[in-house]
């Protein structure tokens, strides 16, 4: 904390009231996007205007740039010289719309990387984010706990806290709108909480606030019976620990292996393996047993086909964003918010180019920030934080393959916010190769 108290505290220049800015825009966004994007659209416009590098002048914009040129191109095209084949359940004006999930953003991206250029500010952000999602535990242990309904307006609706009922088998959701949102949310803070906790220092109080943070998120993140959630729960220690975390990792996962077998399978059927079951909430196996799976409209495998023939359809520029909803409906008579599966859904929106290049893109930054992140040859400099928020997009990402959640507003403007940390971690010249 003692880095954000500088920053409250020295005599501050323009730049200084911008991190300031991102700051609180962070800590509101959990709990208030409408409060959060008040302070981060002033800091991100004091960046674009502060005379730093130009838009243009960082080659790593260039692709995201050309991804939005392209899914501009196939909004445009959809809406002005294609056929729409599928007007009478599907207004092309929707394309226009979802731009708004995606070009926004190439500027969020930019305008944050002063933010998060170097490791104290990285950490900085990541002590503000997890104190931030206070609000989503609290709201989220009292939804489940002690059936706290909503959802809760103020300001004549300004500020709406989506405080839902918990639906039979359902999870804890908090003020997201449902589980897997709140899921993926939690999915962002655990690695932090993670990191912050093992950080080396011997504040009793900071340790003690650490590990509540810790505790808290991660039973959350349980009671969101996401399976999304619980895998990220399992997967982020031992990528941010490295070799120690995988030792305390095998023997976790072995013994949860074990158990879902002998629980599962029918070689054990029997008065032991049922007796056992009952030990176990319901609604942990149901996401396990076939019992889970009975009654589904269609399987995920139906989706994924369905979406592969409507990309094929137009596949360089798309059909339209939030196309896929009415078209599946109409094919199948039963409704799915989305394709489950961000490529897919990008393909279906704007098209085979857009989607590859944001796709390559990504994955680059990804890949090239690892190398200095994960890299033996590196000096003894890289911080859990960093680990962090390597292993919390990295992870984002590859559960947006099988189930989407990146367009609640909260979610994708953090997305973008990571990705511009790890493009700062791959240019970081404290990172150093040993000689």
């Amino acid at each position: 904390m003692r880095n954000i108290k500088l920053y409250f505290s020295k005599e501050k220049t323009l730049e200084d009231y911008g991190f300031i800015f991102f700051l609180l825009g962070i800590f509101f966004l959990p709990s208030t996007m409408i409060i959060g994007i008040l302070f981060l659209l002033p800091a991100f416009i004091i960046t674009s205007l502060s005379g730093n590098k130009t838009f243009l002048k960082d080659y790593w914009n260039f692709p995201f740039l050309i991804f939005g040129l392209l899914i501009l191109i196939s909004a445009i095209f959809q809406n002005y010289y294609l056929i729409n084949k599928y007007e009478a359940i599907y207004d092309s004006k929707l394309s226009l719309i979802g731009l708004a999930n995606w070009i926004p953003f190439i500027w969020v991206f930019w305008a944050c990387q002063p933010y998060l250029n170097s490791k104290s500010k990285r950490r900085s952000f990541s002590l503000i984010l997890v104190s931030g999602t206070f609000p989503v535990l609290i709201t989220g242990f009292g939804q489940y706990f002690l059936n706290w309904n909503g959802p809760f307006e103020t300001l004549n609706g300004l500020i709406i806290w989506y405080q839902r009922p918990i639906e039979s088998p359902g999870g804890l959701s908090g003020l997201f709108s449902s589980q897997n949102y709140a899921g993926s949310w939690l999915n962002f803070i655990w690695p932090f909480c993670i990191a912050l906790f093992i950080e080396k220092g011997n504040n009793l109080f900071k340790k003690t606030a650490a590990l509540s943070f810790l505790i808290s998120t991660g039973i959350a993140g349980f009671l969101t019976f996401s399976r999304n959630a619980w895998l990220g729960l399992f997967t982020s220690m031992p990528i941010i620990l490295g070799k120690k975390g995988i030792k305390f990792f095998l023997p976790i996962i072995t013994i949860t292996i074990l158990i879902l077998f002998f629980l599962f399978s029918p070689i054990f059927e029997g008065e032991l393996q049922n007796n056992l079951r009952n030990l176990f909430p319901r609604k942990i196996l149901l996401e396990f047993s076939n019992d889970g799976y009975e009654g589904l409209d269609v399987t995920r495998m139906g989706i994924y086909k369905n979406a592969f023939e409507l990309i094929k359809e137009n596949p360089f520029f798309g059909i339209g964003a939030g196309s896929f909803t009415e078209i599946f409906f109409l094919n199948t008579n039963f409704w799915k918010g989305h394709s489950h599966n961000i490529l897919f859904e990008l393909s279906i929106s704007y098209g085979l180019p857009a989607t590859l290049i944001f796709f390559i893109t990504t994955t680059n930054i990804l890949y090239l920030s690892s190398k200095k992140i994960f890299s033996s040859k590196m000096k003894i400099n890289v911080t859990y934080i960093d680990r962090a928020f390597w292993t919390a997009l990295f992870f984002f990402l590859i559960s947006q393959l099988a189930d989407v959640q990146y367009f609640d507003g909260k979610i994708s403007l953090i997305t973008w916010i990571l990705i511009a940390g790890l493009k700062n971690i791959i240019l970081d010249k404290d990172y150093t190769a040993q000689v």
